[in-house]
């Protein structure tokens, strides 16, 4: 068990996550109004009703029939509707009878050739070829920015009938019709927009996507081969989604350009649409910039009642890190998912006057520059002198936008630019999405040896080679990425997160306009294991969400392609389980992971009544829609979970945890527990043998940790693992995090 990241900031977050800015009262804004449906009147023959009475009594509408007051009504993931109130209309709302509670409706962001055959699905031996799954017949459901249809990663060759079960349709609108729909792409909707309709702007009416987001991340989930699929000739080979043989039915809830964002109660309706419509996974690559406990998050609560009707929900984890405590997308019962590197590399080299030669990326294809004058500036404000650059080398600090940053150095007449990674992305030296003139990323600790060289010289020059090369198999992958937004949850600080990581850095993938864009994030990642659980569920139709979260996690690798401890890119060190998670997804593994802990609703019911927290019955019943929400006994059960996070208080010395593992393997099997902590915690297992005669056999187990301290600032990290050493080969990790916390 290994020491490392300082939780003395944790505080400090959550009082700035908790602070709230006074809203204006005499604006209407959107609020999504929780509503507890057993105490409906007997005289109203319909919730809509009771909705509408309640709506025109408690504010100062006089029709609900104006859709741009009453947005949407609410009765399969949620109970209840949205509507745009004034403040004072929302605090008059939650007092009335049957009302839980009335929150605001906020925005929400949107956080491949090579990483099928990086996650071992392609190869010889590989999944596919072993024909074991292939996602057959799996409907992911797509809530993002649209779909563009004519993406040949949307042909449907090879694949049957639509499943028999699906409900959903192909709405038409602006160049989109139901035609364009086929037996991949079996569903598209957008009438999700009345939340963020005025700021729509420049943008379909229609399932079309003008932005390429939502087809990016629908292609990586389930997109069918395309052969010699590439980006301006970077990543040439053949492009397939994660689960090829899936269906595909997009929900378009994210709204306008050039940066779409997605509002509450549209992204809850597309939610519950997809539910409607017969959806087995829903991806979603958004979230907020921190996250929210579940009673403040409408993302949280829908994906609650996706996962009581036994729909997988995996959401990205955020691009907020590296710092501490900043994911999105957290509840316990989503899967969290981290964004990681794959060992592929566009090769750029850089040549300074003194003659050191630099690697570097870059995606612009074209010829290189020779022997220029290099200037380096910070670039925040290119109209002071536009002269000062013409027919230079400009090597930029950080910025946070760089492809606006070389599009801007272009028509101010530079030659090319090397863009520096700020320090927190560590050895990161990830390309432009659009170079507009020959453009190098280099790493930070580059950029410092290329500044001081401009310091030290008066006349530096540089020499640009975008060779054009796209380089497999020599990068160590993955590594965990530093915008990987980081744990630990705030809120369910008990429950270790994120999850897992997937790759999700320069990834290739279907873009508008049929064509392919390479592009990195959490977005990325999320439909990856999106897929993955697709090929899950094909085989083993009858797992909850659980058994398929716990698949994925007690089956990760913590291993890169050098047989290393995987990285964390901002330290080049081993990532701790609050980057990592459990580990990098391994779908072979996953498919056949021996042992599952699997968890039903009822068991995040009672977490949260007897949890840390301290949650009200009322907050509780936002999940449960029913009352009392919280079950007779509120002691509260440590939830199965396939990690570890235990919070001692200073000065706690034991802290027992108990669960129970089911068998999916095979009969008569025996594991053996394996046990890795540090001198400051002391970690059994007892017992330490499990035997399991039968399929679907559980077996419980109760793990004790002894602090040796009365408590440190730093975390502890360590690991649980049963390995099967009889009746098959299965190995089942459990990372564990140890947290102190002041009395």
């Amino acid at each position: 068990m290994s020491s490392s990241m300082p939780i003395a900031t944790l505080a400090t977050l959550l009082l700035f996550l908790l602070s709230t800015t006074a809203s204006d009262e005499y604006t209407r804004k959107p609020y999504i109004v929780h509503m507890m449906k057993s105490m409906k009147p007997e005289h109203f023959s319909l919730y809509e009703h009771w909705y509408h009475s309640i709506l025109t009594q408690a504010t100062s509408v006089t029709s609900t029939s104006d859709p741009s007051v009453l947005l949407y009504t609410y009765d399969v993931l949620l109970h209840g509707f949205a509507a745009k109130l004034t403040s004072a209309e929302a605090a008059a709302l939650e007092s009335v009878d049957g009302c839980l509670a009335v929150i605001p409706s906020s925005l929400k962001k949107l956080h491949t050739t090579h990483s099928p055959r990086f996650l071992g699905l392609t190869d010889g031996g590989g999944l596919w070829s072993q024909h074991l799954s292939r996602g057959e017949d799996v409907i992911v459901g797509v809530v993002d920015t649209g779909i563009w249809p004519e993406s040949e990663s949307f042909h449907d060759k090879g694949l049957g009938p639509v499943p028999s079960r699906w409900k959903g349709q192909c709405e038409s609108g602006e160049q989109f019709d139901s035609s364009m729909c086929n037996r991949k792409l079996i569903g598209a909707r957008f009438n999700f927009s009345v939340g963020y309709k005025s700021h729509v702007g420049e943008d379909f009416i229609s399932a079309r996507d003008s932005y390429g987001h939502g087809t990016h991340t629908a292609s990586i989930a389930a997109g069918s081969a395309v052969s010699g699929a590439s980006y301006n000739g970077f990543g040439n080979g053949t492009a397939m989604g994660m689960a090829p043989a899936a269906r595909l039915a997009s929900y378009k809830a994210c709204w306008g350009g050039p940066e779409p964002n997605c509002d509450d109660s549209d992204v809850v309706a597309a939610m519950e649409k997809a539910i409607q419509d017969g959806v087995d996974i829903i991806s979603l690559s958004l979230g907020g910039g921190f996250e929210n406990p579940f009673y403040m998050d409408h993302q949280a609560l829908a994906a609650f009642g996706a996962i009581d009707k036994g729909v997988f929900v995996s959401a990205s984890a955020g691009n907020e890190g590296p710092y501490p405590a900043s994911l999105s997308n957290t509840a316990p019962w989503i899967a969290t998912v981290g964004s990681s590197s794959i060992d592929r590399e566009f090769l750029s080299l850089v040549k300074i006057g003194n003659g050191e030669v630099f690697k570097g990326s870059s995606l612009y294809r074209g010829p290189g520059i020779q022997n220029l004058p290099l200037v380096y500036d910070f670039c925040s404000n290119l109209g002071v002198d536009p002269h000062l650059f013409k027919d230079k080398v400009v090597m930029c600090a950080f910025h946070v936008n760089s492809t606006e940053t070389a599009r801007l150095l272009k028509k101010a007449g530079a030659a090319g630019m090397i863009f520096v990674n700020d320090e927190f992305y560590g050895a990161q030296d990830k390309p432009l999405d659009e170079p507009y003139l020959p453009a190098t990323t280099v790493s930070f600790s580059t950029g410092e040896k290329i500044k001081s060289y401009v310091n030290s010289t008066a006349a530096p020059t540089a020499t640009i080679n975008p060779t054009g090369l796209t380089v497999v198999g020599k990068a160590i992958a993955p590594i965990v990425d530093t915008s990987s937004s980081r744990g630990p949850s705030l809120f369910y600080i008990d429950v270790l997160k994120p999850d897992l990581v997937a790759p999700g850095v320069n990834i290739l993938a279907a873009w508008k306009e049929g064509g392919f864009r390479i592009d990195s994030g959490t977005s990325m990642a999320c439909p990856h294991v999106s897929g993955i659980a697709a090929i899950i569920r094909a085989s083993h139709p009858t797992w909850s969400p659980a058994a398929i979260r716990s698949a994925l996690m007690t089956t990760a690798s913590t291993l890169d392609n050098r047989k290393q401890p995987i990285k964390d890119a901002l330290t080049l060190r081993a990532a701790d389980p609050f980057a990592v998670g459990a580990g990098h997804v391994n779908p072979r593994a996953a498919l056949e992971p021996g042992l599952v802990y699997d968890l039903r609703p009822q068991d995040y019911v009672n977490y949260l009544c007897g949890g840390l927290n301290n949650y009200t019955k009322k907050q509780i019943a936002l999940l449960t829609h029913k009352w009392p929400p919280c079950p007779k006994s509120e002691s509260g059960a440590d939830l199965n979970y396939p990690s570890f996070s235990v919070i001692l208080k200073y000065g706690e010395r034991v802290q027992v945890k108990r669960r129970t593992v089911t068998n999916v393997g095979g009969n008569n099997a025996v594991y053996k527990v394996r046990v890795k902590s540090s001198p400051n915690v002391k970690v059994s297992v007892e017992p330490d043998t499990l035997v399991l005669k039968k399929r679907s056999e559980q077996a419980s187990f109760n793990v004790t940790f002894e602090s040796q301290v009365d408590g440190r600032e730093e975390s502890e990290y360590g690991e649980i693992v049963w390995k099967c050493i009889k009746g098959g080969t299965h190995i089942v990790r459990s990372p564990i995090s140890v947290l102190w916390i002041p009395v």
